[in-house]
């Protein structure tokens, strides 16, 4: 190919179509191959040319734009080349994707964007620089590519219409016929005079092309290929025209958001710190400056650093009594009653890092650092300092009770919904599945599932009345909640908020994990523990074993390869771990003889021998257990083992016949009588009545209960979050509490029945005192404080990936709201009291003032009122929860780029199973 020759003036427009495509297909080619790690390879091939297609239509667009408009074509080619060099030295500097859709939030902060401006000027100049010498020396060759492919498609489908078309008009051979090229004009002649046959076989060759297109295109699975398909102009537009949710933002861009209740946080509500047993910690008064909170560094932490207690090791001061083993780390924050001025902020990470909040003007002083400091949350409601329960304080001061809680075991229920652990007659579940029924009347009574058989064992546990008329223990078998929902329905957040006490971070999958847990988890409390000196039992103070070594252990049946669990599950502090990949490999302790289950793993009685081995070691030993089992075969696709017999048909009518709520309540059967299982090894093993069993649903599922969503991902619906939460134990008064709670209370729950029944050693009572004050969740075996001083006690649950929604409960109402973060869907408001279904809720696409006038409409002030405060505090928590991760990375994970592609996947055996 000749190069073109140098000429002053202005270029010819095949020269800005030249630029045009060559901007465009390097920039898209950059991201397509930037995202090649993330997929599998034999997929990134097979659906290649689908990624294309979305060019190649605004290459050929644009090539009839040149053809007739010269000014709109130079613009558009202009737009395009400014965008791709912009994308292109963005990742080149930073490995990252330029998100169009932040334009909004940079064009409001002039500063910020001269300042990015001038930032990548250098480095956007030069690549289009680079552009503009490749489209010069493609010059004009593309253009008259361009214009032969578009000729050859349109007068293969329609020759007449189209040959007279491309035929040239006496100015048109400086259009599509450049100099020193051949000429570009067909000849109506030697089309009409083709041969019929070529011509059929064209179309039949175009016909295959496009059909293979179109079958990759259909098939092709959404995520990430739709996001790796995305082209320029469309994603500028996008940007430009359609707004995104403030909150779509990775920080607001007017800086900290302060809390949104003003009035209930003034100095008249703050307490003062009480040493005292039951006291509330280090007190409460949230608004005061935080670098003049300090944190005592108590005697039972070792001198050297332990996962999980990072921030008891900076800003601590020494405690006035009980000197640590070695002196802390030296603090560099000032005490309270310093002169000095407060510290500055802490310095802002390189372009493309995470980005603190900016520091407000005036005297308020830097932002808050990341972390969580109870003195300081304006949401805390501590109830520590209140008195157990009157079933079990009574219970405690009889000489004859005793509650040894030896080991404990926290059984987390896959996709368990409370409206079947158990299943009431009489309930609005029940009434469904017995109308159904009737619809298929002809049926033989063999035939259909005896639903009072479903939950034999949630109900023994719960000891909850079912009406189906069967004895229960209405005086001993522990706490059950009726009324807890999950804090999020992706189960890996759910499992961190009952492992850790933290709320889970409100963007797309466990990106928790790129920052620091800001509380402790039980296992590693747990560690701490073992690191005590062990104290002589006095009498009836406790038992031989509370000086036992804890040993923490996690299990489940089904693959660790879902979003980085294995390097959670490592991280909350575990000291081992079972999992499928453990279980079917070669060397197994015991392995497994049963097939598959699904694509997930083995059904749960594969591990039947690990736990019991788990236990009958730890008797020999002296240890004390904690065991974490997540169950998996009440996860889609929903199938029970062979062992299990013949599926049971539950449903008449159009949810009948194998469906999948038949499929998941069969499930639900499976896991109940695996329950009764797990508390049958205890009994084998002889720790029954020293064992505290949690039951947890991780989260609920919905099957179009109230809407038509038959999944948990992007669904607020009740169904998706009501769950179960029983702390079992032989030995414990049956307590029945009807409070709105989340896992965040389980952990602090736990040791509070560990210290509260003598089951810990004098120094681990010590660290249970100090740490409960400092969570966020509430004691359940306490008088709960569903709204103190006029603060509510809020509840958030983050809506499965974690970015698009957000769901808010009170305690002190039953009201609840769900808010869009970064999604494009409605605000809903329901009454669970009134409406439990959400049969009538209220929606409304922009929230604030129209939300409230519907809601006061419908269900009075009362309602409108709480939905306003909901509204607002649930907008300052989405930023408080960033602030505390110290997370500033995308809320959805295609903000993130081709880095984050595989968070949240699944990673299958084989490319087949994608």
């Amino acid at each position: 190919m000749r190069l073109p020759r140098l000429a002053l003036g202005m270029p010819e427009r095949s020269f800005f179509f030249s630029l045009l495509v060559v901007s465009l297909l390097t920039a898209k080619s950059l991201h397509v191959f930037s995202h090649l790690r993330t997929t599998a390879v034999f997929l990134f091939l097979l659906y290649f040319p689908t990624f294309f297609l979305p060019d190649l239509f605004v290459v050929c667009m644009s090539r009839l734009l040149f053809r007739h408009s010269r000014i709109l074509s130079v613009a558009l080619c202009l737009l395009i080349t400014l965008a791709s060099a912009a994308q292109i030295g963005l990742f080149i500097e930073t490995g990252g994707e330029l998100r169009w859709s932040m334009m909004g939030k940079i064009l409001r902060e002039p500063a910020g964007f001269v300042g990015m401006l001038m930032t990548g000027l250098f480095g956007t100049m030069l690549v289009t620089s680079g552009l503009v010498v490749v489209a010069w020396l493609l010059n004009p060759f593309l253009y008259n590519l361009a214009f032969r492919i578009l000729r050859a498609f349109l007068t293969t489908l329609a020759p007449r219409r189209f040959g007279r078309w491309f035929r040239a008009s006496p100015g048109d051979a400086g259009y599509d016929a450049c100099p020193n090229q051949e000429s570009e004009i067909g000849d109506e002649k030697q089309i009409q005079t083709s041969k019929r046959r070529w011509l059929w076989w064209a179309r039949l060759k175009l016909a295959v092309f496009v059909g293979v297109l179109t079958i990759l295109q259909v098939v092709r699975p959404s995520q990430p290929f739709s996001h790796m398909s995305t082209t320029l102009p469309f994603t500028l537009f996008e940007g430009i025209f359609f707004r995104r949710s403030a909150m779509c933002d990775p920080s607001p861009w007017d800086g900290p958001k302060p809390f949104p209740l003003a009035d209930l946080i003034k100095e008249d509500f703050w307490t003062l710190p009480s040493k005292e047993a039951g006291g509330n910690g280090r007190g409460w008064r949230p608004g005061s400056p935080w670098w003049e909170v300090e944190r005592a560094r108590p005697y039972w932490l070792p001198h050297e650093e332990v996962p999980g207690f990072a921030k008891w090791y900076r800003d601590t001061k020494l405690p006035e009594s009980g000197e640590p083993p070695h002196p802390p780390p030296e603090s560099d924050a000032p005490p309270s009653n310093s002169e000095q001025p407060p510290p500055p902020p802490p310095p802002s990470p390189p372009f493309g890092g995470k980005h603190p909040f900016p520091a407000p003007p005036g005297p308020p002083g830097p932002p808050p650092p990341p972390g969580y400091e109870s003195v300081l949350d304006p949401l805390k409601i501590s109830n520590f300092d209140q008195a157990l329960l009157p079933h079990l304080r009574r219970a405690l001061k009889r000489e004859k009770t005793k509650v040894p809680i030896k080991h404990v075991i926290l059984m987390t229920l896959e996709s368990t919904r409370k409206d079947i652990f158990p299943l009431v007659k009489d309930d609005s579940l029940y009434k469904q599945l017995e109308e159904s029924r009737k619809t298929e009347l002809g049926k033989r009574g063999d035939e259909w599932a005896e639903l009072a058989d479903l939950s034999r064992n949630a109900e023994f546990i719960t000891g909850e009345d079912t009406n189906f008329g069967r004895p229960r223990n209405m005086t001993h078998g522990g706490l059950n909640v009726n009324g807890a929902i999950t804090a999020s329905s992706f189960t890996l957040k759910s499992l961190m908020a009952a492992y850790c006490g933290v709320g889970p971070l409100p963007v797309d999958f466990l990106e928790e994990l790129e920052t620091e847990v800001y509380q402790p988890c039980l296992p590693q409390i747990l560690k701490v523990m073992n690191a005590q000196k062990r104290t002589p039992v006095k009498g009836k103070e406790g038992w031989p074993w509370t000086n036992g070594t804890w040993r923490s252990a996690f299990m489940q049946a089904s693959t660790n390869k879902l979003d980085r669990q294995q390097i959670f599950i490592k991280d909350a502090g575990f000291d081992e771990a079972i999992y499928r990949e453990d279980i079917q490999a070669p060397d197994a302790k015991f392995p497994v003889k049963e097939p598959e289950l699904n694509y997930f793993g083995y059904s749960e009685r594969a591990l039947k021998p690990y736990i019991k081995d788990l236990f009958v070691d730890a008797e020999k030993k002296g240890e004390r257990v904690f065991l974490s089992h997540l169950t998996s075969s009440t996860h889609h696709p929903w199938t029970t083992p062979e062992e299990f017999g013949p599926q049971k048909k539950y449903w008449g009518g159009a949810k009948g016949g194998g469906s999948a709520w038949d499929r998941y309540l069969n499930t639900i059967k499976f896991a109940d009588e695996w329950v009764g299982e797990v508390l049958e090894i205890l009994k084998e093993v002889g720790v029954a009545d020293e064992t505290l069993v949690v039951a947890l649903g991780d989260h609920g599922f919905s099957f179009g209960d109230s809407a038509a969503l038959k999944t948990t991902y992007a669904n607020g619906d009740v169904k998706s979050f009501a769950i179960p939460m029983v702390f079992h134990h032989p030995s414990l008064p049956r307590i029945q509490l009807n409070k709105t709670v989340t896992q965040l209370s389980v952990l602090p729950t736990i040791l509070d029945l560990l210290t509260s029944t003598n089951s810990l050693s004098t120094p681990q009572t010590d660290i249970v005192k100090d740490l409960i004050p400092e969570y966020e969740g509430q004691s359940l075996i306490r008088r709960f404080l569903p709204s103190h001083d006029g603060r509510q006690a809020w509840h958030f649950g983050v809506v499965n990936p974690g970015g698009n929604q957000l769901t808010v409960v009170s305690s002190a109402h039953p009201f609840r709201l769900v808010v869009p973060i970064c999604e494009t869907t409605s605000f809903t408001f329901s009454d669970l009291e009134h409406d439990p279904l959400e049969a009538r809720s209220v929606r409304d696409w922009d929230g604030g003032e129209p939300l409230i006038r519907k809601v006061a409409q419908a269900y009075g002030a009362e309602a409108a009122k709480w939905v306003d405060d909901a509204e607002k505090v649930s907008r300052w928590y989405v930023w408080e929860a960033r602030r505390r991760w110290g997370y500033w990375g995308g809320t959805r994970r295609e903000d993130r780029g081709a880095a984050h592609w595989a968070d949240g996947h699944l990673d299958h055996d084989h490319w087949w199973d994608t």
